[in-house]
């Protein structure tokens, strides 16, 4: 299913005050509810390696580096 169609989907879902659930069952049939989630699966899957692949290279201080951090610019204040 296109972006388009799943986007006018939703405004129609929206208009009607109904869930988007209400609207593709009443509108699409089994298979092309399958074909739907597989789509949305696959989009899933690659945001999450693509979230992955980003935070593997971001350094993350740890706790005690962050303390040492505060501790140190509040004795400069002193």
């Amino acid at each position: 299913m296109s972006h388009a169609r799943l986007l006018e989907l939703v405004r129609r879902s929206e208009n009607e005050g109904v869930t988007l659930a209400e609207i593709l069952s009443q509108t699409l049939s089994a298979d092309e509810l399958d074909e739907v989630q597989s789509e949305l699966a696959e989009d899933l899957s690659e945001g999450y390696e693509s979230i992955c692949e980003f935070m593997g290279g971001v350094d993350v201080p740890s706790l005690e580096d962050i303390m040492e951090s505060e501790e140190s610019s509040e004795a400069g204040f002193a």
